[in-house]
């Protein structure tokens, strides 16, 4: 069989998996190995489709049949080298003909023909093949570099081939002198039936989200798919070039084998010789120059060619001159109606752009700025803004200090990034000192409102140090909230400390001001108990003082009471938020006051009263922090999207102000991932919980019991929830102990110490009493009903989780009360049911031992098994050893080995490596 596959030919884009293609290489295959076929596919498609990589497949196949190939690829210096095609396939074919081509390197021994009719040589060639009766099929990559000598000498070879069993396979990117169609020679072939077009299309979404899986062995956001379909257009090369440049850079981010993009105005770093940019910089002439600027004035439409010939110094109709050359070469798009060139690929303006000095991309902005200031051109939403941020002070300063902070306030809360770098530019342009300070403070504000809490701190003190006397009281004491929370969520646990020690008497704007500050700090150093006495040492201060000193004192009070087990003032402020003083001030306090409340109920675990208390005062329970979105879909049984957020909150280390929110958030997520098998995921998650902001950790007390309890570490399991019990005693914290006295009441029975699960009992009634939740009232009748074995106690609570309507809480309540003998065996379906819908492969896992234990029949045989294998692959890809999978699985070594022997039959993976690779790019069926 002849097989040549040159070193010339082995280019990254053919190493990588195909993508979208499989039907293209089918239908090539069937073409070529089909005699009464068209003897000619010409393959087309821009730079980045795939065609080497799909010539490549094409190879695959045809030596998958037996089919021998030959492969050839054209460079750039060969179009300007008469018959260079021809020659070297001649010479190819000649050492065919001699048995002595098969394997030799690049640049061997074979020589080119001295017939004068280099053409005539090659059909003699090719028909001896076919007399032979001997398949071949001749693979060229870029066709479009051959020199015009051998296209139209091969337009008579390939006549002959017609119904033979030799076929052409050649990859051509199109230009506008040899378009999608091919040359004028290939052209003849199609209109005669001799040739058939394969034109590659860019990706749909499914595709490309495959390609970046493979890529980054990580599933991409929806939004990062959207995103990369948006700037490559379907392009796969452009999709690769994409995330290598983003991962280059830092953009790109994974959390649990999902990957984010942190920055989408931040462009990829891509390499200087990325093919995309090396096919403008090849052009020569002014092309390179003049595709630079337009990457960056393009948004100008019409007005573009003229200030890119300002700003070269050259003639418009030589740079429309250039455009032209780009545009044939596919690059760019021109719209005859408005005259705007655009660029087909904006992964490419983006790196074009990025290749400018500093100095000519701040006076392509001044370009740009003075023509729109002339009124000379429209720029799109955002566009001036970016330009007057770049050109600094090659513009007049004040009117571009006025509009950048002007858009600023417009974009601030749905486009935090720009907004952030508008007012950074702001600030350096603004002279004038009360301007100046306002600007660090929308600077300060916007930083804290999307989590960039280092930025936020510096801006927010330069207000507090340098200049509190310009701003008003109330914009001084938001500066100082955001400068403590800043510190607590940059996690300077010496400076909050500080702060709280003494640093608070020294700050700005009077006693209830640093008696607020104060309170803020101690609670974010966990230490409730003294935040609550401070409040009521410096009540007349606060309280007495202007406004929004007293309404935050209020709210501030209100949410340490509640810690502290003390609701009376909480649920009066729920029944009826708009009493507080700033109510009336306007929408933003209003967000500040429900999203406040809300915050707390979701911490009670009142899922319902938080959304009625959204609902009622038109707020869309959408419209939560994200943190807190996360708890309310955790709690509603919303799994997945809850799973979403996390991940994309955690994969860009975003920081959290609110500290017993990132509590909250990382409690949640250990829940599901405990749930469904990903231990690991679940240790990470509680770790970062604990190092990163350990703030009311007795939160993630119940999940770390249950993760330890998983990993068969019983002891410590008990021990996590009996040393989280003695944390809320110091600090005098009662919110979130109900779970705990269940959860030790539970621990107790099983070491047989029943009086003891009874002083348990009477602990969450105390606690039940304080706290008057709904939550608390289910762990005050769970634990009545497990302690004094109360069937009437338990069957309320089953009735109370209904109303609740929390499907793993109801889950969990119903398997408690049937585990210890308090309810109907048949409520187990229901909880089986319950845990299915939420994925919780491992309480289900569990549930079947105890269905069976009790005689309920586990439905679908089939769906257990699949269940029970996906599981086990979960847990291999977690890293567990075989002797940690049986601990988890409630098995022996043995009946593990036998379990993964099955699942490697079944599937077809050969080891523990490949069953991880296919978990982690989503190949492992489903």
């Amino acid at each position: 069989m002849i097989h040549h596959w040159r070193d010339s030919v082995r280019t990254t884009e053919s190493h990588h998996r195909l993508y979208g293609r499989d039907a293209e290489v089918a239908r090539i295959t069937e073409v070529a190995t089909t005699p009464e076929a068209a003897p000619l596919v010409l393959v087309t498609g821009p730079m980045g489709t795939g065609r080497s990589a799909v010539l490549h497949g094409v190879r695959e196949a045809l030596t998958a049949r037996g089919v021998a190939t030959l492969t050839l690829r054209m460079s750039r210096n060969e179009r300007d080298r008469s018959h260079a095609l021809v020659s070297r396939l001649s010479a190819e074919l000649g050492a065919l003909q001699g048995g002595g081509a098969a394997g030799r390197p690049a640049g061997g021994a074979a020589t080119a023909p001295s017939h004068p009719d280099i053409g005539h040589q090659l059909t003699a060639e090719l028909r001896s093949l076919q007399v032979e009766g001997r398949q071949l099929v001749v693979l060229v990559d870029d066709v479009q570099w051959a020199d015009p000598g051998s296209r139209m000498a091969l337009l008579p070879v390939i006549r002959t081939l017609a119904g033979g069993c030799v076929t052409f396979v050649c990859a051509y990117r199109p230009s506008l002198s040899d378009p999608a169609g091919g040359p004028a020679s290939m052209r003849q072939l199609r209109a005669a039936g001799l040739a058939e077009l394969v034109p590659l299309r860019p990706l749909p979404a499914a595709q490309v989200r495959a390609l970046v899986t493979h890529e980054m062995q990580a599933v991409p956001s929806a939004s990062l798919t959207a995103y990369l379909r948006e700037s490559c257009r379907g392009v796969p090369g452009a999709v690769r070039a994409a995330v290598e440049g983003h991962r280059r850079n830092g953009s790109l981010c994974v959390f649990d084998r999902h990957a984010y993009l942190k920055s989408p105005d931040m462009p990829p770093e891509l390499p200087s010789e990325e093919p995309l940019v090396e096919q403008v910089r090849q052009l020569g002439g002014l092309a390179w120059p003049v595709a630079r600027a337009l990457a960056v004035l393009h948004p100008l439409g019409g007005a573009a060619p003229g200030l890119i010939a300002q700003a070269l110094d050259v003639a418009e109709n030589e740079v429309r001159e250039e455009l032209s050359r780009l545009w044939a070469e596919g690059l760019l798009r021109h719209s005859r109606r408005t005259g705007a060139w655009r660029f087909r690929l904006p992964l490419l303006a983006a790196a074009l752009a990025a290749r400018l000095g500093q100095y000519e991309r701040r006076m392509l902005a001044r370009s740009a700025v003075t023509s729109i200031w002339a009124g000379d051109a429209t720029p799109p939403d955002g566009y001036l803004a970016d330009q007057l941020a770049t050109a600094g002070r090659f513009v007049e300063t004040g009117r571009a200090a006025g509009e950048l902070v002007a858009r600023s306030v417009e974009a601030m809360l749905h486009n935090g990034s720009s907004a952030e770098r508008w007012l950074r530019a702001a600030v350096k342009l603004t002279a004038e000192p009360g301007a100046h300070t306002q600007a660090l403070l929308l600077h300060a504000s916007t930083c804290y409102i999307h989590h960039w809490y280092a930025e936020a701190l510096e801006s927010a003190w330069a207000v507090i140090s340098t200049h509190p006397d310009r701003v008003s009281s109330a914009a001084l004491l938001e500066a100082e909230m955001i400068y403590v929370i800043s510190v607590a969520a940059t996690s300077d646990t010496s400076a909050l400390a500080n702060i709280a020690q003494d640093g608070w008497r020294s700050l700005p704007g009077g006693e209830g001001h640093r008696s607020i500050v104060r309170c803020a700090a101690l609670c974010h150093l966990d230490r409730w108990r003294e935040a609550d006495e401070h409040l009521k040492a410096t009540h007349a201060a606060w309280s007495q003082g202007e406004a929004i000193v007293a309404a935050l004192g209020q709210f501030l009070s209100e949410c340490v009471a509640a810690a502290l087990g003390r609701m009376t003032a909480f649920d009066g402020s729920v029944a009826d938020p708009t009493s507080w003083r700033l109510w009336e001030k306007g929408s933003r306090h209003r967000y500040e006051r429900l999203s406040g409340l809300n915050r707390t109920l979701l911490a009670c675990g009142e899922l319902d009263r938080a959304n009625r208390l959204l609902t009622d005062h038109e707020l869309p329970s959408n419209h939560r922090p994200v943190p807190d979105e996360i708890v309310a879909h955790c709690l509603a049984g919303r799994w997945d999207r809850a799973l979403d957020l996390v991940r994309m909150f955690l994969a860009s280390d975003s920081a959290l102000g609110d500290l017993p929110s990132h509590t909250m958030m990382c409690r949640e997520a250990s829940i599901i991932f405990v749930c469904r098998g990903r231990l690991t995921q679940a240790r990470t998650v509680l770790d970062r919980a604990r190092d990163e902001q350990p703030v009311q950790l007795h939160l993630t007390a119940v999940p770390e019991s249950e993760l330890a309890q998983a990993l068969g570490a019983t002891e410590q399991a008990a021990r996590v929830i009996a040393e989280a019990l003695e944390s809320t005693a110091e600090r005098g914290v009662v919110l979130g102990t109900d779970e705990l006295w269940l959860s030790m009441a539970q621990w107790e029975l099983a070491a047989g110490n029943e009086d003891a699960a009874r002083r348990c009992a009477r602990r969450v009634t105390e606690v039940a009493e304080q706290l008057g939740t709904g939550r608390s009232r289910l762990c005050r009748l769970l634990t009545t009903a497990v302690a004094h074995q109360d069937t009437q106690a338990a069957a309320e609570a089953v009735r109370l989780a209904r109303r609740r309507a929390q499907p793993y809480e109801l889950a969990e309540t119903l398997t408690t009360a049937v585990r210890h003998g308090l309810a109907d065996v048949a409520l187990l379906r229901e909880a089986y049911a319950l845990y299915g819908e939420l994925d919780a492969l491992l309480p289900r896992a569990r549930l079947r031992n105890l269905m069976r234990a009790r005689n309920i029949a586990v439905p679908g045989r089939s769906e257990t098994i699949a269940e029970n294998e996906r599981l086990l692959a979960i847990l291999v890809t977690e890293g567990l050893t075989n002797r940690e999978l049986a601990v988890v699985l409630g098995g022996s070594q043995k009946s593990v080995e036998s379990r993964l022997g099955r699942l490697f039959k079944r599937t077809g993976y050969q080891s523990r490596v490949e069953l991880v690779s296919a978990m982690l790019t989503g190949e492992y069926p489903a």
